[in-house]
This record gives structure tokens, sequence and C-alpha cells, in this order.
């Protein structure tokens, strides 16, 4: 799906979109993007409106991006009423692997006005449009870099065919790291943590060890290593100076890859 193909289909449906649609409370202005990682370890798409709307969402655009490296996959994606009515959601295209990096683009279509279900977006306030189940462990985040840009799979987002596109927003939101594993002999420790935090393991016996820190771009932004490691390990790291933020930490070395969310405030 491009973005050429997205602009014909709103330049062409104008006219009928704008008969459904236009009206003094239909428009919300831009409409902002987050992810999120419920309670069940899924990934939720949300869009937050600037002003009140209950027109037509005549289409949609976005990526997720994570490690292509690790062993987290994306499921069938799931929508509930009243979005799978007003803007159903699918993939666009299979996943695209590119610099280290995992991309699946989404796009949806309305033409469906949402007062017409009955259903209206409010100011300020975030609706899920879709939820997608994670397996395995990674970094996800929503994308706007130089693959999306090159592929049309930036972020858009377009009312009764007016570019309505806002921003993608949320430090915690879009650092997700769902379906994570609970390692009982990984400890981080303070977590969340303002400057600095202790990581610990306990070793029966040697092992080389390493240890990465990746942010939601899916980059290392430290390593250290700690050959023949055994006994009580500690690692120290310094947090003040990452961005606040989600972070996943990475041990190499053993029969399995550990791994354990860590939090910037």
């Amino acid at each position: 799906m491009t973005r050429t193909m997205i602009l014909r289909f709103c330049r062409y449906s104008l006219p009928v979109l704008a008969a459904l649609a236009i009206a003094p409370s239909a428009w919300a202005d831009a409409v902002d993007i987050t992810l999120h990682a419920n309670s069940n370890g899924q990934l939720e798409v949300k869009l937050r409106p600037t002003a009140n709307f209950d027109g037509v969402v005549s289409s949609l655009v976005f990526t997720v991006k994570w490690d292509a490296a690790s062993d987290a996959r994306l499921g069938d994606p799931v929508q509930t009423d009243p979005a799978s009515t007003f803007l159903p959601i699918s993939r666009s295209s299979s996943e695209q692997v590119h610099g280290g990096s995992r991309y699946q683009t989404f796009t949806g279509f309305g033409i469906t006005p949402m007062r017409a279900l009955p259903a209206s977006w409010v100011a300020g306030q975030e609706y899920t449009v879709l939820t997608i189940p994670v397996s395995g462990t990674a970094v996800f985040s929503l994308a706007n870099d130089s693959w999306t840009a090159a592929n049309n799979a930036d972020y858009y987002l377009a009312l009764a065919g007016t570019d309505e596109t806002g921003a993608i927003y949320g430090d915690l939101s879009t650092g997700l790291v769902p379906g994570e594993t609970v390692n009982s002999g990984l400890r981080v420790m303070p977590n969340p943590a303002e400057k600095a935090t202790m990581i610990t393991m306990d070793m029966n016996q040697a092992r080389d060890l390493r240890f990465e820190l990746l942010n939601a771009a899916s980059q290392v932004v430290w390593s250290e290593t700690r050959p023949g490691a055994v006994g009580q390990v500690k690692v120290p790291l310094d947090l003040s100076r990452f961005d606040k933020g989600v972070y996943l930490l990475r041990v190499h070395g053993l029969d399995e890859v550990l791994t354990e969310r860590v939090v910037s405030r």
C-alpha cells in the first residue's frame, strides 16, 4: 500500500465523504497516535484527537518497529466495535527487515461516519483502534524513520479526505516490552530508577557474559562484558546519560538470552 494510493482514494471519495461528514462538530484537527502494552502483553494502538469529532476517519497508516534479531512476532490484529465499523484496519504488507529492524505497516480505510453508529471522539481522550497480540520479547515502537519515509509508511491520518496527521507521543508507550520473560537469576534494582541502578546475577559456574541495553529504536546504547563471571555478579548501570523512557536489558552468554525491562525516569 503506498501513500499515492491513499491520496487517490481520498480524492476520489471526497464528495461522498464530505456529504457524510462535514458538519460544524465533525472536525478534530490533528489526531495524535501512541502505543501501549496492556496487562495481557498485547500492543494497543490508540488515537487522541485534539478536538471533538464524529465524522468519517477516511484513512490511517502507521508502522510498528522492533529488533529483527529478537524472537518477537506480531499476531493477528484484533478490532472491536465501534472502531471495527468506522475504521477497519489490517496489515498492508508482510513484515520487512531493514538495518537490523523489523517493520510491519498497517492501514485502515473508513466510509461510515462515526455519528451514524452512533460514536464520537472527545478532545484529549485516547481511543483504542487496534489490539495486536505479541509473542517473544522485544522493544516495540511506532516508527517515523528513513525506512518508513522511503516506503510511504510514516504515520498518516485523514479525516474526510483531509490530512489531519498529528504526532507520535508518549515516553513509555513508544518503548514497550510485551511478552517479556521473568528471570529469577537476573535482577535490576532499583527499577524504575532516576540516575543509577544495579544489575545482579547469581552464577553457579563461570560464563562469559555480555550485557546490552537497547533503546526504543532497538539501538544498543550501552554494553559491558564480564569474562568468566561466577558467583554473585554485580554490574552498575548509569542511567543519567540516557533519556527518560523504557529500555530493554539483554544478557548473552547463557543457554538462552535473558531480558529485563529497565525504566529510566
